[in-house]
């Protein structure tokens, strides 16, 4: 099982979205964790978007204000 936790210092830089979304399918990364999301909501296009499936799950604790924030996304299929 492969699991990825980084700190994305926020997830409103599309740049980096689509770097991860990279990441996760070359790795085939099974659980991926990110850090300062600096989001208080995240939805489903947002969690596809980062995982590049429409078949995800995920978890959320949101930020206080700005900092902070936790996403936690996972394939349906493999967890």
């Amino acid at each position: 099982m492969k699991i990825i936790s980084y700190n994305i210092r926020g997830l409103e830089r599309g740049v980096m979205l689509a770097v991860i979304r990279i990441m996760v399918k070359r790795e085939r990364i099974n659980i991926l964790c990110l850090q300062e999301t600096k989001r208080e909501q995240v939805d489903k296009a947002v969690c596809q978007a980062l995982w590049g499936d429409a078949d995800v799950s995920w978890e959320m604790q949101p930020s206080c204000n700005s900092p902070g924030g936790i996403l936690c996304i996972w394939s349906q299929k493999k967890i």
